[in-house]
């Protein structure tokens, strides 16, 4: 398998040095300041995060510009896969944005969906709080869970070394446009998530080494107020797009997926319905990113200039 193939020929005019999901990232640094001088945080810290954005904004500008003649083999990389990093940033900041259009959480209307739906999560949360699992059981949905962490870079990566170029940076532009749709569905659409909004469920269960690192995690990164839609859910979906290049292990992938998908709720950290909206969000996503990555009207070639993609670039 020779991966020098698929890095992007940098040099060419044909190559845009703004790509598609590098206009997406500029796009939504625009739409979350607009937000954020619209809300309700003190003016210190409007000014404060405005300012990151600013300098984000900027800085990526240039680092684009001055990198769209290097061929080197590392920095193509960082290039291609920079994307992952800034929605781990951006994410963090959503928790200090979910509050401010609304002081309400949608979570007794999502209760009350899930007992429409079959209480499926009540049942299993009842069954845990009566018939305490077991550590293994426990541990098994965690790294379920888990999987969650290793998915997205490894679907990216199978993509690059593996898939056309194109391909990738399709996945790449749909992953980002799945993120940052729900980052905003989250500032409009406050959840906390049953671990947050019921008493008795913060707890968390009891396994071995990864649910005890799991746990970590979740502590120091989660947020009351970004659950509905499941982003995690969603994301897990754009990356099907990746299942066709992970070779002899797709079934495993496949396998820990939907285990993913069956956390979600044995661990607490959703209801539902999130899991259901999610899907359905993520299967949107997965048709409609590649389309709109496709008509993205503003691309800049090496000189400047706004022209349309052209479809050779990505070849």
């Amino acid at each position: 398998m020779n991966s020098t193939a698929n890095f992007p020929k940098t040099g060419k005019a044909k190559d845009p040095w703004i790509k598609p999901v590098d206009s997406l990232v500029l796009l939504y640094q625009v739409v979350v300041s607009v937000l954020i001088l619209a809300g309700s945080l003190p003016a210190d810290d409007k000014i404060r995060l405005v300012g990151y954005h600013i300098l984000a904004f900027l800085a990526l500008l240039v680092a684009l510009w001055n990198l769209r003649n290097f061929s080197n083999a590392v920095v193509a990389f960082a290039r291609e896969f920079y994307p992952l990093a800034v929605m781990i940033f951006f994410y963090r900041e959503v928790g200090l944005l979910v509050h401010q259009f609304f002081d309400w959480t949608l979570d007794e209307w999502l209760f009350s969906v899930d007992e429409e739906m079959g209480k499926i999560g009540m049942r299993i949360w009842n069954l845990q709080r009566f018939y305490q699992p077991g550590r293994l059981l426990n541990e098994f949905f965690s790294i379920g869970y888990s999987f969650y962490f290793l998915l997205l870079p490894l679907s990216a990566l199978a993509l690059y070394f593996r898939a056309p170029l194109s391909k990738f940076r399709t996945f790449m532009f749909a992953l980002s446009f799945t993120y940052f749709l729900h980052y905003i569905l989250f500032i409009f659409l406050p959840a906390e998530s049953p671990r947050f909004y019921m008493p008795g469920l913060r707890e968390s269960l009891k396994g071995y080494w990864v649910s005890d690192w799991l746990q970590s995690v979740v502590d120091q990164n989660a947020f009351p107020g970004g659950s509905f839609p499941s982003s995690h859910i969603a994301a897990s979906v754009i990356c099907l797009m990746a299942f066709p290049y992970f070779g002899k292990w797709r079934f495993c992938v496949l396998f820990l997926t939907l285990m993913l998908f069956a956390g979600t709720i044995y661990g607490r950290y959703h209801y539902f319905v999130d899991v259901v909206t999610g899907l359905g969000v993520g299967l949107c996503c997965y048709f409609v990113a590649p389309w709109l990555e496709k008509k993205w009207p503003f691309i800049f070639n090496e000189e400047g200039f706004a022209r349309e993609r052209p479809r050779e670039a990505f070849n």
